[in-house]
């Protein structure tokens, strides 16, 4: 094997078997878990904490981001006992944990298991979380009810061996909403509902696109003509999977061992040939005039009437994905009390939606989420912000970025109104955990100096947007030192509402006025122009493991 990640692997066998390690250690103490063993507690969801040894953050499985309200009671049990009283949700409808000791370990996957949560394959070179639209089954323009899908990929795929060691992180989505709002232009596999007319006769399917992702080399995925049947979807997933698995060359180096390389070195065609012989027959054909969204927000919130009559859906907004067991157990309450009881969703924007609410509640639930500070009738960068998880826990970061955003955030929607949405992606390094490239307006971390200080900073990107005519971000300006950020926004936000148009849109108005306007808006004298880029010593790196979303 030409990496060490893969000697890892083909030295530990089963990766399953990490948890002997961290029962081990609960007994033993931490001191007996190898550098082997810490690689592998990936696999079980587990990673160690940036500042604290001893301590991990858990990462769950919530499949297209299903969350029962016992589910969230157990989370908010054992945030509130174990782990100062918080989760983050993620950009894949999971919760995060911190503050994990490895004492505890052991206790809290039982916990969580015991209500139905696993958290093998939430990290490591696996599949990792199946993402989906958040009101599948549920939303009144949807061609099809994607969650069962969802349901039956992750079947496959949880506890597997035999899919347990993949060279890199592999991301799925499939949604059946014509909103794309689990962002499929950015998974390694998405499959998107459409429909196909042949002989007058309808039939509703998913058009297949492949080798999307982020981190330090962004792709699009690209669309492989294939129209795939529902009933075809776990077979079509699988044997695409094999592929991947079977690529020995994409073992070689650990920096170009994602799926997206596969797709991008190979390209769609010879891709298709393959994945044609190893199911054995022909693949079938996508209609060419698949309709691609446009760039429509996609957070869910606010209140929204579902196709089953006299029902409504309610989006909470998260801020910074952040979330209280105060928070989690109110919205366990409101579930039980005036839903269904069982029906509670994550989104891809790190928010939290309740299902199956009647008409005649639905005061009484945003009057409940109020009280918790989740109102509803929120500014829409407080709507947008998706953050990672910064230096405060995560190894791999640059800058601190919880905290920064909210301060952002609070700055922001005080002194600057606005009436439509803006995305707002705040990660702290390369890596890319929180999307920046996607954002209208997306920050990544670095550092710069000031008075001979090293500080956090953030270079700043516009023009990102998904849905037709999808494009990734670009710099106008780095290493804006982190506490001048959100002034620097004010004042590019407030020029927008300016100079824009009638009906013109942020990424429109950054289209007409350039670069150069923009990085004047952002300017008051110590950022860096793009002439400086070279400067920037953290934004060209290889793909890095870790809690990479």
């Amino acid at each position: 094997m030409a990496n060490q990640a893969e000697e890892i692997k083909q030295r530990y066998g089963n990766p399953f078997d990490v948890l002997k390690a961290i029962e081990r250690a609960a007994v033993q103490g931490y001191d007996t878990l190898t550098e082997d063993d810490l690689f592998m507690c990936k696999w079980l969801g587990l990673y160690t904490h940036r500042h604290e040894q001893g301590y991990f953050m858990l990462r769950t499985r919530q499949p297209n981001g299903y969350v029962t309200p016992q589910q969230l009671e157990v989370i908010a049990a054992i945030t509130e006992q174990k782990n100062k009283g918080y989760a983050d949700i993620t950009t894949r409808q999971t919760f995060q944990l911190h503050w994990v000791h490895h004492t505890q370990a052991v206790e809290i996957l039982k916990q969580l298991e015991a209500v139905g949560i696993s958290t093998l394959g939430a990290c490591g070179d696996i599949t990792r979380n199946v993402v989906g639209c958040p009101v599948a089954g549920v939303d009144k323009d949807e061609l099809i009810d994607g969650g069962p899908l969802v349901q039956q990929v992750n079947a496959l795929f949880l506890g597997n061996q035999a899919y347990a060691n993949l060279p890199r992180k592999y991301k799925i989505s499939i949604a059946g909403c014509t909103t794309w709002c689990s962002h499929p232009e950015i998974q390694c596999v998405a499959l998107t509902a459409t429909r196909r007319t042949i002989n007058g006769q309808t039939a509703v399917g998913f058009d297949l696109r492949v080798g999307g992702g982020l981190s330090t080399q962004p792709f699009l995925s690209r669309r492989l003509n294939v129209f795939v049947k529902p009933e075809d979807v776990v077979d079509v997933v699988q044997h695409i999977t094999d592929i991947f698995r079977d690529a020995p060359e994409y073992r070689e180096r650990r920096h170009h061992a994602r799926f997206k390389f596969l797709i991008h070195d190979w390209g769609v065609a010879k891709f298709r040939q393959t994945l044609q012989e190893r199911m054995g027959k022909a693949l079938e054909e996508t209609p060419s005039d698949v309709q691609e969204p446009a760039d429509t927000f996609r957070d869910h919130v606010g209140v929204h009437a579902q196709k089953q009559d006299g029902l409504y859906y309610i989006g909470a907004p998260v801020l910074v994905g952040r979330i209280t067991s105060r928070q989690m157990k109110k919205i366990a309450d409101l579930s039980r009390r005036y839903g269904d009881g069982k029906t509670i969703r994550l989104t891809v924007r790190q928010n939290i939606l309740l299902l199956n609410i009647a008409e005649s509640h639905v005061e009484k639930v945003l009057a409940g989420l109020s009280d918790v500070g989740l109102s509803i009738n929120a500014h829409p960068v407080r709507r947008s912000v998706v953050t990672c998880t910064g230096t405060e826990f995560c190894k791999l970061a640059i800058t601190e970025t919880k905290a920064r955003s909210r301060q952002i955030v609070e700055y922001l929607e005080k002194r600057v109104p606005l009436e439509e949405p803006l995305r707002l992606h705040i990660t702290g390094c390369p890596n890319a955990c929180a999307q920046y490239q996607i954002a209208n307006i997306g920050m990544m971390g670095s550092k710069t100096k000031i008075d001979g200080q090293v500080v956090d900073a953030y270079d700043m990107f516009v023009g990102g947007q998904m849905g037709r005519k999808a494009r990734f971000n670009h710099a106008v300006l780095r290493k804006i030192p982190a506490t001048e950020c959100a002034k620097r926004l004010e004042q590019l936000l407030l020029g927008f509402k300016k100079q824009r148009k009638e009906r013109e849109s942020f990424n429109e108005w950054c289209e007409r006025v350039g670069d150069e306007q923009i990085a004047a808006l952002l300017t008051n004298g110590s950022a860096h122009p793009l002439a400086d880029a070279d400067d920037v010593p953290t934004s060209h790196v290889p793909e890095a493991d870790g809690p990479v979303y």
